[in-house]
């Protein structure tokens, strides 16, 4: 346990047994989405699992006291599962799209395939979001903003606090937005973005927070402080993270805000890093390294090769091989697992003697 706890509902045992917890539950779903068929409905959820175990895992860390140079260049790894999260919804969207051509075309309907996997529409998945997007600003991480940007690219345009979190990182900011998806408790905030008078911003800061935590009922965190036996719970902490970094965009002073889920010193990191020059990544760094944008590569059968190099399918065992790019992907006749998709290995020597 770290001395400097960042709320007092965490303790020892309970922060040892909620992080053991966590690590076993990163393997089991890391597990759970290679025995999964991409292009599933299971798949995309699977990979939803990896994702967010992470993030809860980065939030306990942080609630725990860790270090903020220890967990800044943790969070890339942690967008990485949720850019893959989203990637994973393409393919099922082709599935889909596939499967109800028919009944589309009757109503004069399509079905788009750069549907976001995270829906803005589910208040719990959009503070998720917020949560994820805000670290990434207070970090100073701005590839992973980016990326996360560039993985939602179907959510711009639907809800004001987001287009203001992240107008300095796109190139067609929405800053004259108002409207929000989801009234309570955002619009409060979305008001400080608009007030001319700092000390009245801030007071809606206050406002916002002193109202955050009642509507986060339905997120697996919630209330989890009054349910803890044997030292076990799925508290990670509570954080309104979007506060912190709507502080730090608008150079609020906040130092009148004292309220638990506040991240004030992950504010004055970001003002520190800010004031030094410096950007645990910056806005120029590329979006993907090649190794990273290899490991998400997935093909349905039938259609062209993207990589050349070695590939496998889950509809067929033994199925790995050398493709060269353009070649056509096989489809698997037959196969339990239905439709045919082929996943690049991130083994990429030759084949087993």
């Amino acid at each position: 346990m770290h001395l400097r706890r960042r709320q007092q509902f965490l303790y020892k045992a309970l922060y040892e047994n909620v992080r053991t917890l966590q690590l076993e539950s990163i393997d089991v779903s890391v597990a759970g989405v290679e025995r999964k068929q991409p292009g599933t409905q299971t798949y995309v959820v699977a990979q939803a699992f990896v994702y967010h175990e992470k993030f809860w895992l980065w939030m306990l860390d942080y609630t725990a006291g860790v270090d903020l140079d220890t967990l800044a260049p943790q969070l890339a790894g942690i967008v990485d599962e949720f850019v893959r999260w989203n990637d994973a919804n393409v393919p099922y969207r082709k599935y889909l799209k596939e499967k109800y051509a028919e009944e589309d075309k009757q109503q004069g309907i399509t079905t788009r395939l750069d549907v976001s996997a995270v829906d803005f529409d589910n208040q719990i998945w959009f503070e998720d979001a917020l949560q994820l997007v805000s670290v990434a600003i207070l970090l100073r991480d701005a590839r992973s903003v980016k990326r996360i940007v560039k993985a939602m690219v179907f959510n711009r345009y639907a809800d004001a606090l987001y287009e203001q979190l992240i107008a300095d990182f796109v190139d067609d900011p929405q800053e004259d937005m108002q409207a929000v998806l989801h009234d309570a408790p955002y619009s409060t905030l979305v008001e400080a973005y608009f007030e001319d008078d700092d000390a009245k911003a801030v007071a809606l800061v206050k406002d916002y927070l002193k109202n955050w935590y009642k509507h986060q009922d339905g997120a697996r965190w919630y209330n989890a402080h009054l349910k803890i036996e044997d030292d076990l719970s799925f508290y990670y902490g509570y954080w309104a993270f979007e506060a912190g970094a709507t502080c730090f965009l608008l150079d609020l002073d906040d130092s009148t805000i004292d309220h638990m889920v506040y991240p004030k010193d992950l504010v004055a990191y970001a003002r520190k890093l800010q004031a030094d020059g410096r950007w645990t990544t910056t806005k120029d760094a590329p979006l993907e390294t090649e190794a990273a944008a290899s490991t998400m590569l997935n093909c349905p059968g039938g259609e062209a090769c993207p990589k050349s190099g070695w590939w496998f399918t889950p509809a067929k065992v033994g199925s790995r091989r050398y493709f060269e790019a353009g070649e056509t992907m096989p489809v698997i006749e037959g196969s339990d697992y239905g439709a045919t998709f082929w996943q690049w290995d991130t083994d990429q020597t030759g084949p087993n003697p």
